[in-house]
């Protein structure tokens, strides 16, 4: 904007236009076209510049005269929304303002003035007021100051982007194009560029598609003509506009006092009001409208239009007064907090005087400290993380190689408890509005990158400031692996530099008091449950208001020891980034893409049995290492994890070997090699038992005694100066578990007894990757003794019923089958995908497992889990015949796994009961389509959902899997679809049921009139539908109506339930109806309804005249003691009344 020269606004009206003498018309007169007619002959020579002069201009007529206009309008409605203009205009101190400005300086036109004070009050809209008006009402009544240091009349300073600075700059674009007479190429970008930036600052997003539109859309000579008219007409007729002369006295005073304001302002708030601020912070979030102080602020330029929308995006109060209060902490305008009290003055008094109170208490007896305490830890904290993931050196076998820590992440899936993947920005919470700060748990499998993660997460914290959405003060990242003596004391020796100023108790105190500004993320918390510190934190009994992220394997913690309040999940790779890791780490070795195009091949290669590991960082890198350190690597034969680190292994041997310039027959490694390997394995294991996980090199070096154990590539020491740790956990069970392996039958069985291996577990891998290691031993029986072992300990876990389920008859009394949850064999069936290909060992786990499978977990189940139980549920001899599943929204990333999960259980012959509770829609109906599309029958469905947020949106694909699945329910005898939230979903169900179902059970299930009368369809065309549950629908009165007609006409309706049911004069007059034309009900059951006196006695009425009824279930149904006597009376032969003696009675009658 500094290369636009503003006209001369000291005058209240621009100098008028000389007009060129125009020649008189000749006989031969040719009349003007009647768009130059009443034009300005200055103007009308416009029209005979060039075409592209002239479209140039305008082009940015229609600029200035459409999203100008349109931005105008939108910081206008914003300081006086449309539903309150007529009352602010009509204020005796607005309207006294512009009467001034109508006329005594004739600046508002008469028409101008109509617009702003019609006869009819109701036609007081903004969207009628062209620029000028908004211009002159924005600089007069919209309580904004002019800006420093030429006010309205001149061009503000190129650093002002304040609201005022903006509005400034329109006008004199306005002025300027308005006295041009071409506009050059030249001219036009400037000027276009300049009208952009200063529009997309006023109307924000939605005036950038306008420009867009403006800048590419074709003009047509008529539509130049246009815009160039109406622009002339607007501001070329030589319009006055507000004026701002002052005398040499008051401008040097106003210049004064802005320069002594501009000092101030940047230095920001006074250390007692960011005190203040820090006080008062909870008390003003919790009890404080955000927008009640919003049109105040901006008026009093604290904060811009932009944070205005900003803050008004946010929907929680609470989320916009902490954005609110952050951007008046970090405001420069030194009275910022001092406007804020204004702000609040008068609609929240009471607070208003507290507020005011401490402010003055602490302006008397000062700060303690002036020094920003939280500002030197935060940039020791930002020291700290950028030196020590600068250099990092992820890949052990070549330790040359030191990488930033950016530069070799690969972005990893993180889900949220819905589902939704979470960008990297969006890693930290927001802070807490009110009580105990969030305590969020990381969740990821071992190898699946959550180290990896939480120290990228560090490194973007101190590297860049502005990269996570919720910015925290101070963040400390803490590794519970590598951590020594008390929690506080290692996270200050580790972080902070010797020497600092801030010892340990200043340090834990300056924590305690600014817990609102720490984030505390912990790794490794796997056994983080022995640090007594760390569970007063969690708890928020220390660092209340602190947002504390723990990282953590869900395999190996107890449930007991931390509930968090939400969780994340670690996904590790998609297919997509797992190739692009493998890249990476080409490119850190300046390799050629090209040259190793078949290695990618096989990584991308669905039929790769390694292929659905990839997910995890771990397996990628042991491939790459493999691939690297090996002549002619065969990944194609690698079908394992166990595999895989066997195969790793041997060729970090010969990696090592060949830097020794040892030659190697076959696999005849050296004696010191071998040597070295079992004293690692050796190590391991007792590091294992011992629950270390990290090492100091001087340790190592004392326990393991041999030098090359270090060289063979099982340890990562990834940051300069650090611990050393085992690659990863797997690694370290894998060492174990091959140091197991050495030991003859007798002993392992006895050390896996001895240790509770099959209990306990932490000790889950290492059993899998020790059963992985004997896949191949058909000589012995080890891999039959392990098997049995965790056979044994299947059984146990399985949970036999002691009761029964009660069915309205004896009879009907049917056993529940023994059960167990999935997570309760996760060991076997971890141990089973290892050496899935003997069938031996299968058939032991098949028929160790319970007939009811559970598969249901707080959490992400691991994949191992799922790719077992697609084994056993393909294997003939396996006793499976009920699974449960409790589909959760994360689970939308494994729904590959589930799909073949569903494949094997339909084509499971013994499968008799399908129950599938869900919490997405689509999970759970894409999961149904392709098992009802591949069984030939099931006996049982049931679908119950399960859902904590309200269903907003469904899309067609789902609707679509959906109708698939319904169906396909005709190979289905009983269909339960239960406690359904949603109308129209149950409705969409019903509409595709197939009248073949024997059984219908709608428990629970949200309904409509339109649901009714499907189900009253279903009733008439069914010719095998003997059973009804209609149990706490949700419906009322009139609308069993339709239902109650249609049973009717049903032929094979046996057993109706109707407990709970709302039933009014009209639903009994239907049911005393149905009973009395029916031919077919046996049992009609009533419980927990509320019946009159009245409908008892036509109920008894119509039982009498029905010759099939044999049950009629009362049970706590409220009844009259008139109702109880009408039906107890009544000759009821064939009819047995159930619980009439045990209901609730009503002494006034209904």
């Amino acid at each position: 904007m500094d290369a636009v020269k503003p006209p001369d606004i000291e005058i209240t009206a621009p100098e008028p236009v000389v007009a060129p003498e125009v020649p008189q018309p000749s006989d031969s007169f040719q009349e003007k076209p009647p768009e130059t007619a009443n034009m300005d002959p200055a103007w009308a020579s416009k029209f005979n510049n060039s075409s592209k002069e002239r479209e140039y201009l305008a082009r940015t007529a229609w600029l200035l005269l459409d999203a100008g206009t349109s931005a105008l309008r939108t910081v206008f409605d914003s300081v006086h929304p449309p539903l309150n203009l007529r009352d602010h205009l009509a204020q005796a101190h607005v309207r006294s303002v512009l009467v001034r400005l109508h006329e005594e300086q004739k600046v508002l036109t008469d028409n101008q003035w109509k617009l702003l004070y019609p006869l009819k009050k109701k036609h007081v809209l903004s969207q009628k007021y062209d620029s000028h008006l908004l211009l002159t009402l924005l600089q007069s009544v919209c309580h904004l100051c002019p800006p420093y240091p030429n006010g309205w009349h001149a061009l503000p300073m190129s650093t002002d982007s304040s609201l005022a600075a903006d509005i400034v700059r329109m006008q004199l674009l306005y002025q300027q194009v308005a006295s041009m007479e071409s506009m050059a190429i030249d001219e036009y970008t400037r000027i276009w560029r300049q009208a952009s930036e200063v529009l997309f600052r006023l109307g924000g997003p939605p005036i950038r598609v306008k420009i867009h539109r403006i800048e590419h859309e074709v003009m047509t000579p008529e539509m130049q003509t246009h815009y160039i008219t109406t622009f002339m007409t607007a501001w070329g007729d030589g319009r006055k506009l507000i004026s701002s002369p002052k005398s040499a006295d008051s401008l040097r005073r106003a210049r004064r006092n802005r320069q002594a304001k501009h000092s101030n302002d940047q230095n920001g708030l006074s250390p007692e009001d960011k005190a203040v601020w820090r006080k008062v912070h909870k008390m003003l979030v919790d009890n404080i409208v955000a927008d009640d102080l919003l049109d105040r602020l901006q008026q009093n330029q604290v904060i811009k239009f932009s944070d205005r929308q900003e803050i008004l995006s946010i929907t929680k109060n609470s989320e916009r007064m902490v954005n609110l209060l952050n951007k008046i902490l970090n405001s420069k305008n030194s009275t910022a907090f001092k406007a804020l009290l204004e702000a609040m003055k008068y609609k929240y008094k009471k607070i208003h005087e507290e507020v005011v109170q401490i402010r003055k208490e602490t302006y008397k007896n000062g700060v303690r400290d002036n020094v920003d305490v939280v500002g030197v830890v935060s940039e020791v904290l930002c020291n700290h993380y950028k030196q020590n993931y600068n250099k990092c050196q992820p890949f052990p076998w070549n330790e040359s190689v030191t990488v930033n820590i950016r530069d070799i992440y690969t972005p990893l899936d993180i889900l949220n408890s819905d589902g939704k993947r979470l960008h990297l920005h969006d890693f930290c919470p927001p802070p807490t509005t009110n009580g105990r700060g969030p305590r969020v748990m990381l969740e990821g499998a071992s190898g699946s990158g959550k180290s990896v993660l939480c120290q990228t997460v560090s490194y973007l914290w101190g590297s860049q400031k502005s990269f996570f959405r919720h910015r925290y003060p101070i963040f400390l990242h803490v590794d519970l692996q590598t951590m020594e003596g008390g929690f506080y004391e290692s996270l200050y020796e580790r972080l902070i530099p010797a020497g600092f100023s801030l010892d340990l108790s200043g340090f834990r105190s300056m924590l305690e008091e600014h817990s609102y500004d720490v984030m505390l993320l912990v790794d490794g918390y796997d056994d983080g449950s022995d640090v007594p510190e760390l569970k007063t934190i969690l708890s928020g009994e220390s660092l209340r208001l602190a947002t504390v992220i723990v990282a953590a394997n869900p395999e190996l913690i107890s449930s007991g020891h931390f509930t968090p309040d939400s969780k994340m999940f670690c996904m590790g790779f998609s297919q997509t980034n797992a190739i692009k890791c493998v890249t990476n780490f080409l490119e850190q070795f300046k390799a050629n893409i090209e040259h190793h195009e078949d290695f990618l091949g096989i990584m991308a290669n669905e039929k790769w049995a390694l292929r659905p590991y990839l997910n995890l960082p771990i397996v990628v890198l042991l491939v790459f290492g493999y691939y690297q350190t090996t002549k002619k690597p065969k990944l194609l034969e690698i079908e394992t994890v166990t595999g895989l680190f066997e195969s790793y292994g041997i060729s970090m041997a010969m990696h090592l070997c060949k830097k020794q310039k040892i030659d190697v027959i076959g696999y005849e490694f050296p004696e010191d090699i071998i040597t070295g390997v079992e004293k690692l394995g050796n190590f391991a294991f007792n590091t294992l038992l011992s629950n270390r996980k990290a090492f100091g090199e001087d340790e190592l070096t004392l326990e393991i005694e041999n030098p090359n154990a270090f060289k063979l590539c099982a340890f990562s020491k990834f940051m300069l100066g650090s611990k050393v740790k085992f690659l990863c956990g797997l690694m370290q069970d894998f060492l174990a578990a091959k140091h197991l392996a050495d030991f003859v039958m007798d002993d392992i069985v006895k050390t896996i007894k001895d240790n509770g291996m099959t209990k306990k577990p932490k000790f889950t891998q290492v059993v899998s990757l020790l059963s992985g290691l004997y896949r191949f031993d058909y000589d012995t029986s080890v891999l039959r003794a392990i098997f049995t072992e965790l056979a044994v300990r299947n059984i146990r876990q399985t949970r036999v019923p002691t009761g029964h389920d009660t069915e309205t008859s004896s009879s009907e009394k049917k056993l529940r089958p023994p059960s167990g949850q999935i997570m309760d064999f996760n060991t076997s069936l971890q141990s089973l995908i290892e050496c899935q290909s003997r069938d031996d060992v299968c058939k032991i786990v098949a028929q160790s497992l319970p007939p009811n499978i559970l598969v249901r977990r707080e959490g992400l189940i691991p994949s191992k889990c799922l790719y077992a139980l697609q084994n056993v549920l393909r294997f003939e001899d396996n006793r499976l015949t009920h699974l449960e599943f409790h589909l959760q929204p994360m689970y939308m990333y494994q729904q590959s796994q589930f799909n073949d999960i569903a494949i094997a259980a339909a084509r499971n012959k013994n499968l008799t009961s399908l129950k599938v509770q869900w919490s997405s829609l689509d999970l759970m109906s894409k999961f149904m389509c392709t098992f009802m599309t591949e069984t030939d029958h099931i006996e049982h469905v049931t679908l119950e959902d399960v859902c904590r947020k309200p269903l907003t949106t469904v899309p067609a694909s789902t609707w679509a899997a959906l109708q698939t699945t319904c169906e396909n329910m005709s190979k289905a005898s009983r269909v339960s679809f239960i406690n359904s939230k949603v109308a129209a979903v149950t409705y969409f169900v019903l509409q595709h049921l197939p009248h073949s179902v024997e059984e219908l059970d709608l428990h629970g299930c949200a309904m409509n009139m339109m649901c009714s009368s499907e189900i009253s369809g279903k009733l008439e065309k069914s010719t095998t539908l003997e059973k009804l549950d209609l149990t706490g629908a949700h419906l009322s009165g009139s609308e069993f109506v339709p239902i109650l007609q249609g049973l009717k006409l049903c032929s094979t309706i046996k057993h109706l339930k109707m407990c709970g049911a709302k039933l009014d004069r009209l639903a009994v007059d239907a049911l005393s109806e149905c009973l009395k034309l029916t031919r077919s009900l046996q049992v009609l059951d009533l419980s927990e309804c509320q019946l009159t006196t009245d409908m008892c006695q036509k109920l008894a009425g119509a039982i009498v005249q029905n010759r099939t009824l044999q049950r009629l279930v009362l049970k706590k149904t409220k009844v009259t003691s008139e109702g109880r006597e009408a039906i107890s009376h009544t000759k009821l032969d064939q009819v047995k009344v159930v619980g009439l003696d045990e209901n609730v009675h009503v002494v006034n009658a209904m």
